[in-house]
This record gives C-alpha cells, structure tokens and sequence, in this order.
C-alpha cells in the first residue's frame, strides 16, 4: 500500500507540472466565441479535442489566445494559444465555428418527381456551418418545386435537390396579358417552351402569329410587359388628315 501512495502522490505531482490540455482548448474556444458573438443562427465555437500527451509547462500567467496575422474566421479555424510566463510555449488549436439553424427534414422517404407541400417536412435544428449548397427554412418557398431525385426521411432538403415544377407546358394554350400604363390587353396565345412560375418563355399571339417573351404568372396566364411587347401594337399617329398632310415643321412656322 505504500508503494501505491507513492505512486499516486508521484503521478499527482507531475500532473499538476503541466497545463491541462482541456484549459487550452477552452481559451481557445472562449477566444473565437467573443469574436463571433452571438446571431440569430446560434452560432458557437467548439474546440477541438487536444492529445492529452501533450507536456507542456503549466503556465504561471493568464493564457492567451490570438489569430495569426491574416487569418479569417471560417468554418474551421486555428487559434493560437500561449504562455508568456517563465516557461514560454505555444500551441495551435483548431476550432469549429458551429451555425446552427432551423431547415427542412423529409418527414418519409419523398420519390424523385414529388410536387412538394409544406406537409412533406419537419422543422428541426441542424448544424448547417459546411452546408456547401445551402439549406432551405422557409415552406413556403416549395411552392412549385419538385425533387430531382429521391429524399429519403430524416434528410435536410437543400436548394440543389430542387428543379422547378413547370406551369405552362410547350404547345399549350394560354392567356397573354400585355400590361403597362394602367393598361392591360388580353390575347389568346400558344407556349413555345415549357415554363415555371416566374420564369421567362416564349409565346406565339394566335391572332397576329408574333412571338414575344413572356413571364408565366400562372398555369393559365403569361404576362408581356408593353414595352417589351411592341410586336403586339401597331400604333398609328391620332392627327387629323389636315395636319397630317400640312407637314408644318417649326422652321415653316
């Protein structure tokens, strides 16, 4: 038993002649979340897990933390920690900036193809901080939006996985609204391509056989701004025959 009492007493003493490797991280995560502060995201930094074999000599002043010159804040970040005391050392520490955010998660396994609703998906907080193609929070803006593929339950829906669900198929027949002004004119038409809400496409006018641009507003009405839509009008001076023929200019008068 007195052998094990030394042994403990001796491990003791020479744990306590090095700086604990869970104080250096902790400096250094302390340092990197008073840099970020704090968002609406819930953004924190989280340190990264040090060799606890790691001999360094506990530090008789405060540690401190620092960003090497030049270095910005990112996803994974290095901080610096050091001793300036008697016995100078140190050590880099990689942190994790942690965004956390509310996004969209498949409530069931979704096929390639699905029109998608609100009622698809769960709200939940994830971490989104290497999230290279972004994340998707709002259900409302689903709306006309189909899988590219299979999503399968409990998986985040990103942007990328999206394609827009066309509203106005080549060959069909649609309204044309030319509006401007105050004005709006409508026409019977013929979709040359096929369209999602908002996007641009091209329209034949079945009366006049003109093909103009057009943006789709609905699955029945594509939207022609007047000036962009003079192919529909042919305007012709209202003057009387008099003036018209006089001709006068401001020379002659």
């Amino acid at each position: 038993m007195v052998v094990l009492a030394l042994a403990f007493g001796s491990a003791s003493a020479d744990d306590a002649a090095w700086q604990s490797t869970a104080e250096i991280a902790a400096a250094a995560e302390d340092y990197l979340q008073q840099r970020i502060g704090e968002s609406a995201n819930r953004t924190t930094a989280q340190a990264a897990t040090l060799d606890p074999r790691h001999r360094l000599a506990r530090c008789d002043r405060p540690l401190e933390a620092f960003l090497r010159p030049g270095a910005k804040i990112s996803a994974r970040t290095v901080v610096g920690v050091r001793c300036s005391g008697s016995k100078p050392w140190k050590l880099y520490v990689p942190v994790d900036v942690v965004v956390t955010a509310d996004v969209l998660i498949a409530k069931r396994t979704l096929p390639r193809g699905h029109v998608l609703t609100a009622n698809d998906f769960d709200v939940e907080p994830r971490n989104v901080s290497r999230l290279l193609s972004g994340y998707i929070s709002d259900p409302a803006s689903l709306v006309g939006q189909k899988l590219k593929y299979q999503l399968i339950a409990g998986r985040m829906l990103t942007p990328s996985m999206l394609e827009a669900d066309a509203a106005v198929r080549r060959g069909q027949t649609v309204t044309i609204i030319a509006s401007g002004g105050g004005i709006a004119v409508r026409m019977s038409g013929k979709a040359l391509m096929d369209g999602a809400l908002n996007q641009r496409i091209r329209v034949q006018n079945l009366n006049s056989g003109r093909v103009v641009e057009g943006i789709v507003r609905s699955r029945e009405h594509v939207e022609v701004l007047l000036p962009a839509a003079t192919g529909f009008f042919h305007a012709t001076p209202k003057v009387s025959p008099s003036i018209a023929d006089i001709r006068l200019s401001n020379n002659d008068r």
